[in-house]
């Protein structure tokens, strides 16, 4: 298998700088396009990072796999109209893509490589624009196997439903390397190519394991997995594959995932804009928003009432830190209790920017360090400069 390996790799890396060419000036074209999305244009740079995948899992490179699926989870929330193609976030893509050409060019190397920042990056980006729903399904993991079977695939329920967005349904199908792909005279890459075509690919491995030791009974077959989404529905599916229906699995997805992670109801809209002494409460377009007036002194008791009356509406919310001229540990014991609070609710609790450099210098003077807010619930990230 080695030479062919190498091969399969060469042409990987061949296939992955065509589809990466042109993604500056996509990303470029979408951004200049703006809210008036063009599918077309985005559903060239979704492919791009998607068949990147494709072949990074049956590859096994797993920074390369990761990378491509995050950069196209962002890309399927601008299609669906979750997510603005702005300016911060063409940046954020294009940063994603020169990076993962560079791991491409590094091949079975890549995996070596830190990219972890770039990841939190980009999750970072798109929770900010999770609803209630979408960020319990992005918890919750479902197992797909085999029948009688160990498991094939483990995913998150968020990337499954994306997938079977617009009625598709979803397939594990079996393919033997050694007689359904290499006796056919094609290679993995082809038969991904081949499935794309007419449908989604959500993940694909090879399963070396099964071949067993010489110690054991001959198996003579290479199993190689593929978790597909297609319209095609499963009376038909096996024309498709040119496979025996015995080899393709119809998964049922609601059977699959447990209650927890069903739908819940969105959240209620807020009443009209409320004051807070300095602070606001609005509705914003993806969460409620408490907001600090520009220049004014961050009472902690009005921003307790403003968060209060957020978490009353069931919302996730984001507090947003104009310059603030001085700020208090009383202020800073709010934002403990408020994450707490949120939390316990399943609630989500996030700032718009770094909280102001007086309330950084007040945690500073007062012997904090990044594990005591991290413990306490907050990100230490957001006092970085306290600790500089």
């Amino acid at each position: 298998m080695d030479q062919l390996d190498d091969e399969i790799l060469v042409m990987f890396i061949e296939d992955s700088r065509e589809h990466l060419g042109n993604i500056e000036t996509a990303l470029m074209d979408m951004e200049r396009h703006g809210a008036d999305i063009d599918e077309e244009l985005v559903n060239t740079v979704f492919r791009a990072a998607h068949s990147i995948k494709g072949g990074a899992g049956f590859l096994n490179l797993a920074n390369i796999r990761e990378l491509a699926h995050r950069l196209e989870n962002l890309l399927h929330m601008i299609r669906s109209r979750e997510l603005a193609p702005d300016t911060r976030i063409i940046n954020q893509l294009l940063t994603g893509f020169d990076r993962l050409l560079a791991l491409v060019e590094l091949g079975p190397q890549s995996d070596a490589e830190d990219i972890g920042e770039l990841l939190a990056a980009l999750s970072g980006v798109a929770e900010e624009h999770f609803t209630t729903e979408q960020r319990a399904q992005a918890a919750a993991k479902a197992i797909i196997a085999l029948p009688g079977s160990a498991a094939a695939f483990e995913a998150d329920e968020l990337s499954l439903r994306q997938a079977v967005h617009g009625g598709k349904n979803l397939y594990l199908v079996e393919y033997d390397l050694i007689h359904d792909v290499q006796a056919r005279g094609k290679t993995p890459l082809d038969v991904i190519t081949t499935m794309e075509s007419s449908g989604l690919i959500v993940d694909c491995r090879m399963e070396l394991a099964a071949v067993g030791d010489l110690d054991a009974p001959p198996v003579n077959r290479i199993p190689f997995y593929v978790l597909y989404a297609s319209i095609v529905e499963p009376d038909i599916v096996g024309y498709l594959f040119a496979l025996d229906v015995s080899r393709i699995h119809p998964v049922d997805l609601d059977a699959l995932l447990p209650p927890a992670a069903a739908a819940v109801p969105d959240a209620p809209a807020l009443a009209p804009a409320r004051e807070f002494g300095p602070w606001l409460l609005t509705d914003g377009r993806q969460a409620a928003e408490v907001r600090l007036a520009p220049g004014q002194l961050p009472e902690a008791a009005a921003a307790r009432e403003a968060l209060l009356a957020a978490l009353a509406a069931g919302r996730d919310t984001l507090l947003v830190w104009p310059q603030a001229p001085a700020c208090d540990l009383a202020l800073l014991q709010v934002l403990i209790a408020a994450v707490r609070s949120f939390a316990a609710r399943g609630l989500a609790l996030s700032h718009g920017d770094a909280p102001p450099p007086a309330l950084a210098e007040t945690v500073r003077r007062a012997g904090l360090v990044p594990q005591d807010l991290a413990d306490a619930g907050l990100p230490g990230e957001l006092f970085a400069t306290s600790f500089q």
